[in-house]
């Protein structure tokens, strides 16, 4: 028996590698199911992502039998390091993002931010370590093993034929079963929908969930390609056709606040409307934005879904000053920054406009695209205060409230803050009372924290605008950019319903005073704010509807149609053709 295993084992050597570099990249994506893709989706079966996993592997290392014997290894290597990158990176980012990094966004060396970095740090566990083990066994074993023995064993033509055309054909067997399964359970069926499982797409993680790594590399690079493509005539109609049926033409202004009123918006980071009202020990995390929330002619609006994908806060800024969703691969404002697009600062015909952030604009692209906007003047970190680093809430807001009392009225003032931002391992503002409670994780309790400081440099800022005169000149939104940390984590419940990621919305010196308790998405907000703007002669309404308007909506867009549409018109640059 022992002779027969050695002899076997000098016979097989590349066969057997082979199999054992297999092996370490099913491992390092049968981690990914356990420690990412389980948390998105409870219900992945063990068989059908192994199914998938072994074509993965079976394809990504399918080259090792084209390659000249001596290239074999270090396309091995390349491979086995670029997926351990990759897997990593992705741990990390789903950590925080809840979705899966486009390749797009690894070339982001201008986001590379101690931001950046302190997040990453907060997103790293010990047990990531498990996921770059195979790989590490594997090489030991390359080299112990099987380099002298693979240099003297030579793999014939022929068998290198036999081993392609196997794995291609293994391979397609198990997609077009992976396919026919989701088929089967569809209604209304055709043959046309056969392939659907592979073409359509809720998120990057949705896609890699369903078929596979190999395919959402393919994906990702077809729809790159597709993109580059000019707008042609069919796709010109498909977006017209869609705007003429779902995009409301009015150009009444029975909401809107007095003429020529400031607006003032304060996107304020990973703002969930948990917060409002919430207490701990008897201590109120937002009590400025808690009485604003009373104030006469407020609007409240805390049931709004985040929509966010890459770009995360910078969608959200995409969002409200654009009325266009972002799109699927990659962020939007750096990679269609310097494309013309209608917005709410150009809908404010005589408006000065002011952009004011609390980072560095070179960080997402954030001047070029403010520009695209339509805002003229943008004050960063470097200008208000000569640092490329962060400045914290309280700073912005001052410096906010001491530059707009010497800009002519009427403006539309943006003031982005980050205090609030993760990572929320550590405090690095003043702690309270929140921080000695004995509730919760540190993570959470320093989130309130930061909550809390921020409302504080809020209610400032609020008292500041009273005193000066321009809060009552004003109409003033505090709107979130997307969700944080969701209400399941607060209730220590292990699943995420969509209610738990709600994200806040509250308007000062409306036309009304409105709680709005129905549903509504982050793409509602530009045509609200128009509505209450009185800016309605603008012919783009966006792809959202006003909360004053949709009790007139009869027929509402499915929402991978809005996103595909949304999609062409930035990539094609819609805009630029008209």
């Amino acid at each position: 028996m022992k002779d027969y295993r050695l002899s076997s084992w000098k016979k097989y050597p590349n066969e057997l590698f082979y199999i054992a570099a297999m092996a370490a990249l099913i491992l390092q994506l049968l981690h990914l199911r356990y420690d990412l893709l389980l948390h998105f989706d409870k219900d992945l079966g063990l068989l059908s992502y192994s199914a998938r996993s072994m074509v993965d592997a079976l394809l990504l290392l399918l080259p090792y039998w084209l390659l000249p014997a001596k290239l074999r290894i270090y396309y091995v290597s390349i491979i086995v390091f670029l997926f351990s990158f990759w897997g990593l990176s992705q741990l990390w980012y789903y950590r925080t993002y809840d979705d899966l990094m486009p390749f797009s966004s690894f070339l982001l060396f201008d986001n590379i931010s101690p931001l950046l970095l302190n997040s990453i740090k907060a997103s790293m566990k010990l047990t990531d370590i498990l996921f770059i083990l195979p790989p590490f066994f594997l090489f030991i074993l390359y080299w112990f093993l099987f380099v002298d023995t693979i240099k003297k064993t030579p793999v014939n033509s022929k068998k290198r034929v036999i081993y392609t055309i196997s794995i291609l054909l293994f391979a397609i067997l198990i997609h077009l079963m992976n396919a026919y399964v989701f088929y089967s359970k569809m209604q209304n069926r055709t043959t046309c929908h056969l392939g659907i499982r592979y073409v359509n797409t809720v998120n990057y993680i949705s896609y890699f969930d369903f078929n596979g790594f190999v395919p959402f590399c393919i994906h990702s690079f077809i729809n790159t390609i597709l993109e580059k493509r000019s707008l042609n005539i069919k796709e010109k109609e498909e977006i017209e056709s869609f705007l003429s049926k779902y995009m409301l033409k009015y150009t009444d202004n029975q909401y809107a606040v007095k003429e020529k009123q400031n607006l003032i918006v304060i996107i304020v980071e990973s703002l969930n409307s948990w917060l409002i009202n919430f207490k701990l020990d008897s201590i109120e995390v937002t009590p400025h934005l808690n009485q604003l929330c009373q104030e006469n002619n407020s609007i409240l609006a805390l049931h709004i879904q985040p929509q966010v994908k890459s770009g995360r806060s910078s969608d959200a800024h995409f969002m409200y000053n654009t009325g266009l969703l972002p799109i699927n691969n990659g962020a939007v404002a750096v990679r269609f920054g310097e494309a013309e697009y209608p917005s709410l600062a150009k809908a404010l015909k005589g408006y000065k406009s002011l952009s004011m952030v609390c980072d560095d604009a070179k960080y997402w692209n954030q001047e070029t695209a403010f520009k695209s906007y339509g805002f003229t003047q943008l004050y960063d970190s470097r200008s208000m205060m000569n640092t490329s680093g962060n400045i914290n809430d309280h700073i912005l807001l001052e410096k906010a409230a001491n530059q707009i009392k010497h800009v002519d009225f009427p403006f539309y003032a943006q003031l982005v803050t980050i205090s609030m931002h993760y990572p929320y391992n550590t405090l690095e503002i003043p702690s309270t009372n929140i921080s000695k409670s004995k509730l919760y994780t540190k993570d959470i309790r320093n989130f309130l924290e930061k909550a809390h400081f921020c409302d504080n440099a809020i209610g400032k800022f609020i008292q500041e605008l009273k005193e000066t005169g321009i809060y009552e000149k004003s109409l003033i939104a505090i709107i979130s950019d997307h969700n944080e940390i969701d209400k399941n984590q607060i209730e220590n419940r292990k699943e995420t319903l969509p209610e738990d990621k709600e994200i806040a919305m509250i308007i000062l010196n409306g036309s009304q005073k409105l709680n709005y308790t129905s549903k509504m998405e982050q793409i509602d907000i530009y045509p609200t704010l128009l509505d209450l703007m009185g800016a309605n002669n603008y012919p783009w309404k966006g792809l959202g509807h006003s909360i004053f308007r949709k009790d007139s909506i009869l027929l509402l867009p499915l929402e991978e149609r809005r996103s595909y549409i949304s999609d062409l018109i930035i990539t094609k640059g819609y805009f630029k053709m008209k």
